[in-house]
């Protein structure tokens, strides 16, 4: 028999452990669920930890030499497997109690991003150079050439105008000169005629008996009254009887010759006056034409784009820059009005076609008096004495004014006078001349100075290495897939006017670049600012100095790659003298385009404008060619006369040339050849990110199959196996 209270007793403890038992199941699956929230946590720092100790492994010379991270993708599986599994060893302790006891299954790691493919570079660069670019480009490059933003828009605006009117008004006055030459020469014709007419000339010639030679119209004339007499009376004696055949045939026979001989000479003179008269009006028309074109060059000097540039440099907010001091004042705007003077009127060019007409058609005249009077001696039956004296007077008479009026020197000559009128014109061009031939010379000797740079000996050394760095760049430019091209060629003009004109080119383009980096801070700063703090230049004290020829230049210190590291990131020659010779040649030039400026100030009162950039480029080339002798031996020059408190480096200038030449694609590969060459690191081989994936296990402690259901109900990909639970992780990290 049960008792009752017995049976409510025992009903109360299977109740009470039910619940327990609830109670249990609850708290042991939320104790997993906790435990596998900590592991997961725990996990994911421990996988941000070993790819942060992977990646510290990274290349100590890019980051010391070049401020490069980037990784060779070796052992990276090995440090990531370590690093976990040193990290998820259980430690031993006697009161110790592994709450958590994860252990590490697999991991694997993958590299990407090479340091060698732009984007990854120029990332770089960009992180490197972010403070400092911006910095170091507006104290360096534009708080230096803001104080002369003025007087070089003016001297470039002055130069490109006064250039251009220099060679279409030279070209216009070549052909003027050509015109009266053409004048000229048609003129002589007239010499060689006039002695078949009357040799001497003169008003009057007496009679003259048969016999002797007849060298002119005149002489035949002469002879005529004696040949029709002794004609006449021969004519009356028997045939038999005639005393005369012979000298009356020799007569005739030297007339014939000598009408025939004046016919030609005065056919053929005045088929020479036209031809080169003619050729005389078309060159005045070119001249013409020419005129024109200066004008039209005038009108479009009126406003000018590149000016823009120098402007916003000029207006650039700049901690500590004095403006321009030169006291200069429009000195460009008052040169470009005087070039109205080199402007011929249009009446000058067709008084000089009325000129040549006149000068036609007074040989015209001639011809026809002379043609008469040939015609008039020829007629030996007629017995006209006077008529053949006077048509030979006549003749001669004609072709002596003609003479007078365009042969004979004398303030009587046509051509005399209208040569003068083109000579008054140009009264500044016979000093011009003398100037632009010192000019000449001091090209020459710039020319000269850039030869002695070609070395041709003792560069094997150095042409192997850069045979070397060409071969890394074109296989980055083909790991990137860009495209070679041919390198950057300055070349000084021979020319002094080109070599003035190109000079002030090249500043518009380098105040061009600065202005466009005002407002934008584009990948260009950077690299470019990034090449000049970590690349090498050449030592100009080694080519140039005073005391140094070429001839002690050493191969090994001087040509090598090593030496020439940032010329040939701009210019990119693949020989051992190519870089150096383009950057000397180009600082020469911009040292010749700020002196330019100061001798247009200093000439600017001359009158003829292109009298004062004639002077001017004299002076730009003498002042250029003694800042390069001081920039080798004092490593420094002033930027100019006009702001002296400001030095410049040969550095300073390279850092411009980097502006100029814009073609990042290509500069970015020549760094990366060049680190290649230094460092024997192929930037194409080293990677700038890494992913890792990583699965780690613990063991569960209570009810797995439960904990399991709970997970696909939740949507886990985390898998339970055997009692433990696997968590997948992925863990990258980019330099």
């Amino acid at each position: 028999m049960f008792n009752r209270g017995d049976s409510d007793s025992g009903a109360v403890t299977i109740f009470l452990a039910m619940v327990l038992a609830v109670v249990f199941l609850f708290v042991a699956v939320f104790i997993d669920y906790a435990r596998i929230g900590a592991m997961k946590v725990q996990a994911e720092r421990l996988a941000h930890a070993a790819m942060r100790s992977v990646m510290s492994s990274y290349i100590p010379e890019l980051q010391e030499g070049y401020g490069l991270f980037a990784h060779e993708g070796e052992k990276g599986d090995y440090v990531l497997a370590k690093v976990l599994n040193d990290s998820t060893k259980p430690t031993p302790h006697k009161d110790g109690f592994p709450l958590i006891g994860m252990g590490v299954d697999s991991s694997g790691l993958v590299f990407e991003r090479e340091l060698g493919k732009y984007e990854n570079f120029n990332h770089q660069i960009q992180e490197e150079m972010k403070y400092k670019a911006p910095i170091d480009f507006m104290i360096e490059a534009v708080s230096r050439f803001k104080p002369l933003s003025a007087e070089m828009k003016q001297a470039a605006h002055t130069v490109d105008v006064l250039r251009k009117l220099q060679k279409l008004y030279d070209k216009r006055e070549r052909l003027l000169e050509e015109a009266i030459q053409k004048r000229r020469e048609a003129a002589k014709t007239a010499s060689a005629l006039a002695k078949l007419v009357m040799d001497p000339p003169s008003t009057y010639f007496s009679d003259s008996p048969l016999g002797g030679a007849i060298r002119s119209a005149a002489d035949a004339a002469a002879k005529y009254s004696d040949y029709y007499s002794k004609y006449t009376e021969d004519e009356a004696r028997e045939p038999m009887d005639r005393m005369y055949t012979f000298e009356l045939s020799d007569y005739r026979s030297d007339v014939n010759r000598m009408v025939t001989a004046i016919n030609r000479e005065n056919r053929e003179a005045l088929a020479k006056n036209q031809q080169l008269l003619n050729e005389a009006d078309v060159l005045i028309l070119d001249a013409k034409q020419l005129n024109e074109q200066m004008k039209q060059v005038i009108k479009d000097g009126e406003t000018r784009a590149a000016n823009q540039a120098y402007d916003k440099v000029g207006q650039a907010k700049t901690p500590g820059t004095a403006s321009s001091s030169s006291g200069a004042g429009n000195f460009g705007d008052e040169l470009r009005k005087q070039t109205e003077a080199l402007v011929r009127k249009e009446a000058e060019f067709a008084e000089f076609t009325k000129s040549h007409n006149k000068q036609l058609s007074d040989f015209r005249e001639a011809n026809q008096l002379i043609s008469s009077a040939a015609n008039s001696i020829s007629q030996l039956n007629n017995g006209e004495v006077y008529g053949k004296r006077q048509s030979v007077l006549a003749g001669s008479r004609q072709i002596q004014q003609y003479i007078n009026l365009y042969v004979t020197s004398g303030s009587g000559n046509l051509i005399d006078q209208a040569s003068k009128q083109i000579d008054d014109y140009r009264a500044a061009d016979k000093e011009r001349a003398k100037v632009d031939k010192q000019s000449q010379q001091k090209i020459a000797e710039a020319q000269n100075r850039i030869k002695l740079l070609v070395a041709t000996a003792g560069l094997e050394k150095a042409a192997e290495q850069f045979n070397k760095l060409e071969q890394y760049y074109e296989e980055n430019l083909s790991f990137n897939q860009a495209t070679a091209e041919d390198p950057y060629v300055n070349e000084l003009e021979s020319d002094t006017y080109d070599a003035g004109g190109e000079a002030m080119a090249d500043m518009d383009q380098l105040f061009g670049g600065m202005s466009g980096l005002l407002d934008v801070v584009s990948n260009e700063l950077f690299q470019n600012e990034y090449a000049l703090h970590y690349f090498k230049s050449v030592n100009l004290s080694m080519i140039a100095g005073s005391k140094t020829d070429n001839s002690t230049l050493s191969p090994e210190t001087f040509f090598l790659p090593g030496s020439q590291e940032l010329e040939y990131i701009i210019y990119g020659f693949h020989n051992p003298y190519g870089n150096i010779v383009a950057a000397y040649t180009e600082v020469f030039t911009l040292r010749l385009a700020i002196r330019t400026m100061e001798g247009l100030i200093e000439n600017s009162k001359l009158g003829n404008p292109l009298l004062v950039l004639s002077k001017a480029i004299l002076h730009g080339l003498t002042e250029a060619l003694a800042d390069m002798q001081k920039l080798a031996d004092e490593g420094k020059v002033e930027l100019s006369k006009y702001a002296k408190q400001i030095s410049i480096t040969y550095r300073d200038h390279l850092r411009l040339f980097l502006l100029a030449h814009s073609n990042n694609e290509k500069k970015m590969s020549r760094m990366i050849a060049m680190i290649r060459l230094n460092t024997e690191i192929d930037l194409n081989k080293t990677y700038t990110y890494a992913a890792g994936q990583i699965e780690m296990s613990m063991r569960l402690w209570f009810l797995p199959g439960l904990m399991r259901a709970a997970s696909a109900v939740a949507g886990s990909s985390d898998r339970i196996e055997e009692g433990r639970i696997t968590v997948s992780l992925k863990s990258d990290y980019a330099y």
